[in-house]
């Protein structure tokens, strides 16, 4: 079987695919990743073959946008409304058209049985109706597009797919979903599950030292730190020395610890940001909401403090709180009180109804279908379709 891999241009969509990829790949399938270089690149660094189309997009440059200097987008916006933050596929909506004419050229060429793409892809159903194959998605986060929003997009999309000799914008065949019951959202469309793996990257697994009860691992991920989010991991690291005996490793590139500062004793800088290398063995996650680190520490069954800063992290940040899994400050004011943050950790730390919570949460995802399983039921998926053809 040949799968093309199609995801939008940010790493962080990409990288949940991955133990589908290896599955795939582990089972004797060719694969193909297409894209711009922010995901060509990391999945030519996982040893797959790639295609890669145009320029780096620069996702964290556009999401920098007017912002004041010096402010996080919590401290300029605030908490965005619901349907802003489903809103934000219509930038994908809209990036679509670019490349799809190249995917498809590529696809015509490679002629594959399989369109694998992540659910802020559309390009990749299209290409998947116009060669005659299925298509699949893939969500990556628990904050997936809602039915209204997709609505939108089929509409958007109408006259291209007209151009293309298609009656209508196709829907994928099939949809697969890697948040765990207790995160999933209670109103999102159709998926069968596929258990998240936490992304290991090339690196070397962290080892911490310090006997277990104050473990803690800080990912607030590239994106805060980009956008104005050296006071906000500073604050956090007098927290967590407020509270006194903890071991932390601190993700953050170092292009960014001048303005963090030296870090307090038993806390230790890391270039790594990948959460199968970082979360193993910590008893805290601290973390932006991003879908790698929401659904690695879930995976691992490790309380987290989500510190949300842009759209679909919010969510994430709720979905963890209600499921008795960790607290989320989600408001400049409460991620700016220092105090707060030292409650938060001590909360997390000390009291064991989130150890439970985030235990439930691992026991969930054991239970949900491995991606060797979904490989095996993607095989069938395009038997099923050679048969009706």
């Amino acid at each position: 079987m040949r799968v093309l891999i199609i995801s939008t241009p940010v790493d962080t969509h990409f990288l949940p695919m991955l133990p589908l990829i290896r599955a795939l790949t582990g089972a004797g399938h060719q694969v193909l990743v297409a894209g711009q270089p922010d995901v060509t690149g990391p999945a030519g660094a996982a040893g797959l073959a790639t295609a890669t189309f145009g320029e780096a997009f620069h996702y964290a440059e556009l999401r920098r946008g007017r912002r004041p200097e010096g402010l996080r987008p919590i401290e300029v916006l605030g908490r965005p409304p619901a349907q802003q933050i489903d809103g934000a596929a219509q930038m994908w909506r809209n990036h679509a058209p670019y490349f799809l004419y190249d995917y498809l050229e590529l696809a015509r060429e490679w002629r594959p049985d399989l369109v694998v793409s992540e659910h802020m892809d559309y390009a990749g159903a299209v290409i998947a109706k116009v060669l005659g194959v299925p298509s699949v998605w893939h969500r990556w986060g628990v904050a997936p597009t809602s039915e209204f929003m997709l609505g939108q997009t089929r509409m958007w999309l109408g006259p291209l797919c007209e151009r293309l000799g298609l009656d209508r914008v196709p829907a994928p065949d099939l949809v697969l979903d890697p948040a765990p019951p207790a995160l999933a959202a209670p109103d999102a469309p159709p998926a069968i599950p596929i258990r998240p793996e936490p992304h290991t990257g090339n690196g070397t697994p962290w080892t911490y030292t310090a006997p277990p009860g104050r473990r803690v691992a800080v990912a607030l991920g590239g994106y805060t730190l980009d956008l104005g989010g050296a006071p906000l991991l500073r604050r956090l690291l007098d927290a967590l020395a407020e509270v006194g005996g903890v071991e932390a490793v601190v993700s953050a590139a170092p292009a960014h610890r001048a303005a963090v500062g030296t870090l307090p004793a038993g806390m230790t800088y890391t270039a790594e940001r990948a959460p199968g290398l970082l979360f193993p063995g910590a008893d805290l996650v601290v973390h932006h909401g991003g879908p790698g680190s929401t659904l690695g520490a879930a995976a691992l069954g490790i309380p987290q403090l989500v510190l949300p800063q842009l759209g679909e992290a919010f969510v994430a940040g709720d979905r963890i709180a209600a499921a008795g899994a960790g607290l989320t400050l989600d408001s400049a004011e409460s991620q700016n009180d220092g105090a707060g943050l030292v409650s938060a950790v001590r909360t997390l730390l000390e009291e064991p109804g989130h150890r439970a919570g985030a235990a439930h949460l691992r026991e969930q995802i054991e239970a949900m279908p491995s991606a060797g399983e979904v490989a095996a039921e993607l095989e069938q998926l395009t038997l099923r379709q050679e048969v009706t053809a």
